[in-house]
């Protein structure tokens, strides 16, 4: 397989889905891994536009990417730095929109639910191949100005062929199941936690529940990500996106998400939501109400509520994005290192994001990371 052509198509037929169920099985996943990012696509805007890239040989489709396309991006989006200051984040809304940079991004969070990487190939054994063709494609395309791709750092080799520089990136976490049979060995590692959670049981509740959700619970999430994202160390790229859309999709409406619920009386105040996925559990969204946090331990309820949920339902594995916070850190026991793999065939590009990267919302994750190990 030496003539690889790559294509970019905004949609997946159930064929083609087909094509990549050896992939999933290795990766004991299931072909709701398509779900999410197919709903992405259909919402997409001239500013926010998700593709599928298709690698075929022969007229075979042998590999595929998922990504999308910001025009212009915004850099109050993914730059935390920024947010926190009134005047700053105006002055980057206007260069913003003077730069006009069109930036290609795959982001495992956005795009698969921390589920998987974004490349699926049809035969592992040339999986190689297929992610220099699909990273030359993006890398190539004319209609692009940068390309910046959150990945694992086992493929360090492939993205510095390509061309790609490597920016930090904070690890990835996710909790591996089959370490526990029940989940009482896990809190017996924790015993603080387990002290912590015997607190105020009367009052603090958690409720985990496959969808739907209700109009009424969907209010309370909201609260909840707003708040979360006034006081969050991460955004995604296209974060108002993002907002605007999630509740509109059939992750809330649907049987296909598990939904961790913590209650503080009869509100929620806490939430996790987790796409499922094969013996895989992945995280979509998530959102913590700060006026129900206080010694209420929201955070850690989340996590032990979807590590019990998923130990009876014998999933290996919950998946939990980035490392964020130092609660995370703690209490999730297994780490994949990542790296930002950057491109860009414009000089002062290169430069400009080499020095604003380093107030970035990943960078800065990357260093909190850094000083707890």
């Amino acid at each position: 397989m030496t003539d690889l052509r790559c294509e970019k198509s905004t949609s997946l037929t159930a064929q083609e889905k087909h094509a990549f169920t050896k992939h999933l099985e290795e990766q004991a996943l299931s072909s709701s891994v398509w779900d999410l990012f197919g709903e992405w696509v259909r919402r997409s805007t001239p500013q926010v536009n998700f593709f599928y890239l298709k690698a075929f040989a022969d007229g075979n489709l042998v590999g595929i990417g998922l990504f999308v396309e910001l025009n212009p991006f915004d850099l109050r989006s993914s730059y935390s730095a920024l947010r926190r200051h009134p005047v700053i984040i105006k002055l980057a809304g206007g260069l913003s929109t003077l730069a006009r940079t069109r930036v290609c991004v795959g982001f495992r969070n956005l795009i698969t639910a921390n589920l998987t990487r974004p490349f699926f190939y049809r035969e592992l054994r040339s999986g190689e191949l297929v992610m220099k063709a699909l990273l030359a494609a993006v890398r190539d395309d004319p209609t692009f100005d940068m390309v910046t791709i959150v990945d694992t750092a086992s493929h360090d080799r492939l993205y510095a062929e390509a061309g790609f520089r490597k920016f930090s990136s904070a690890s990835e976490a996710y909790l591996d199941v089959t370490k526990y049979r029940a989940i009482s060995e896990y809190l017996a590692e924790h015993r603080s936690l387990k002290k912590n959670l015997r607190r105020k049981r009367k009052a603090v509740k958690t409720h985990v529940k496959r969808g739907p959700v209700s109009a009424a619970q969907i209010a309370q999430l909201r609260d909840c990500v707003e708040c979360s994202v006034e006081h969050s160390r991460v955004n995604n790229p296209c974060q108002r996106f993002f907002e605007e859309n999630i509740f509109a999709t059939e992750v809330y409406h649907s049987d296909k998400y598990i939904h961790v619920l913590v209650y503080v009386e009869d509100t929620i105040a806490g939430f996790h939501t987790f796409q499922v996925c094969g013996s895989h559990l992945g995280g979509v969204l998530g959102g913590f109400n700060r006026k129900y946090s206080r010694n209420n331990f929201l955070y850690e309820r989340v996590i032990v509520g979807s590590l019990e949920f998923a130990i009876k339902h014998h999933i290996s594995r919950v998946h939990y994005s980035l490392v964020d916070n130092l609660t995370k850190m703690r209490l999730i026991d297994s780490l994949e290192p990542c790296g930002l793999y950057f491109w860009s065939t414009s000089a002062l590009k290169r430069k400009l994001f080499e020095f604003t990267y380093r107030y970035s919302d990943v960078h800065e994750l990357s260093l909190l990371e850094e000083r707890q190990s």
